[in-house]
């Protein structure tokens, strides 16, 4: 299916609550594991996701460092004023490796607020984003399970190991990005 969050297929971070120019936003959406978006230091911290058009969104998956605390809220209003909560995880702490959060949902968005409420360390990491589903044709779901809004979380895996410092969990080379990583994010394609 298609991943509506890559650039290719229309994906654009709008904004987000801080940068650092040499782990920028847009590395999210990369398609790579191996680069990321770092948070600066305090929380909360939040960036937002531009899809091409309004879509039916059924997955929504993120590969992340030190997360502790993650909510995505929702628009589907041509300009982004208005978020609805979509779900809030607690995270497991990975050490050095990196997190998997795969969360089946039934919704619709154009926009999609990720905000790291909590990390479990200074610093905190987003390696990878992932929106996949379907264009929209102006009406909801008619699954069973509920209409827009249901979720279903799959468990939080972790990757990877090593390649990182105990103290952040970060490489010394921005080339070798967060903590080794690497694996299983391809997979869940």
């Amino acid at each position: 299916m298609k991943d509506y969050a890559r650039e290719e297929n229309g994906g654009l971070v709008v904004m987000a609550s801080c940068s650092d120019e040499r782990f920028p936003p847009e590395n999210m959406l990369d398609g790579k594991d191996n680069t990321f978006w770092v948070t600066t230091g305090m929380f909360p911290q939040e960036f937002v996701l531009r899809l091409e058009s309004c879509i039916r969104v059924s997955k929504i998956t993120t590969l992340s460092l030190n997360v502790r605390k993650l909510a995505v809220e929702k628009c589907d209003q041509d300009k982004p004023d208005q978020f609805e909560k979509v779900f809030e995880v607690e995270l497991a702490n990975r050490g050095d490796r990196l997190q998997t959060e795969v969360h089946q949902v039934n919704i619709r968005a154009k926009y999609l607020k990720f905000i790291l409420l909590q990390g479990h360390g200074e610093f905190a990491t987003v390696n990878r984003v992932s929106v996949v589903g379907g264009d929209d044709d102006g009406g909801g779901y008619d699954e069973p399970g509920g209409g827009y809004g249901s979720m279903q979380r799959q468990p939080s895996m972790g990757y990877g190991g090593g390649g990182g410092s105990a103290a952040t969990g970060f490489a010394a080379d921005p080339g070798n990005a967060a903590a080794g990583g690497g694996g299983g994010f391809e997979d869940e394609f």
